[in-house]
């Protein structure tokens, strides 16, 4: 697994993908075609360029909740995948080279599936976690809480916790939900 802040290495641009069971449905429909549902109900793909121009990937899935399993939560399981090393940035490029690439629309002129995040080179960019966001991971049940540094949201994290450090970015930074969602009112 490849650690995020080795060597004094920091996040230059974060681009993120998400995609919900009706793509997940039609994605697995195109492959199989055997009429059965897909294991995920969601996924999200993050992927970092990184001061020393690795790029690093993760992956977060929601399996789908199987019916006759009494034990597992009946949102479906959230599994993460970790960080692994994706590639080198090719010689030549900068920062700004990736957002473009990842932003740019699709070669059938739709808009592109990637969300850049966050520029920490020249600019950056402030993070935003919406309320319907933290509504939802309080919802869940599962103490999650979001670093207001880099916007990652991080399991296991009490309702009232602040200054918490992030597994993402190493800030000490992660807010509980319901914490973050008393600050807004």
């Amino acid at each position: 697994m490849a650690k995020l802040n080795a060597r004094g290495r920091k996040c230059l641009v974060e681009c993120t993908r998400e995609y919900d069971e009706t793509i997940l449905q039609r994605q697995h429909d195109k492959h199989w075609n055997d009429g059965q549902p897909s294991l995920t109900i969601w996924e999200r793909s993050i992927r970092r360029l990184m001061s020393d121009n690795t790029i690093l990937e993760k992956r977060d899935v929601r399996f789908r909740p199987s019916p006759s399993c009494t034990w597992e939560d009946q949102r479906g399981v959230r599994h993460s995948y970790g960080w692994k090393v994706r590639g080198k940035l090719k010689t030549g490029l900068t920062a700004e080279d990736f957002a473009r690439i990842y932003g740019e629309p699709r070669k059938d002129g739709s808009p592109s599936r990637w969300t850049i995040n966050r520029q920490v080179a020249g600019l950056r960019q402030p993070i935003i976690i919406s309320q319907a966001r933290i509504v939802r991971a309080i919802e869940s049940g599962e103490y999650i809480g979001f670093c207001t540094s880099c916007g990652n949201d991080q399991s296991g994290v009490e309702p009232d916790a602040n200054g918490y450090r992030c597994d993402s970015c190493g800030d000490m930074a992660v807010c509980g939900a319901e914490d973050l969602l008393a600050g807004l009112a």
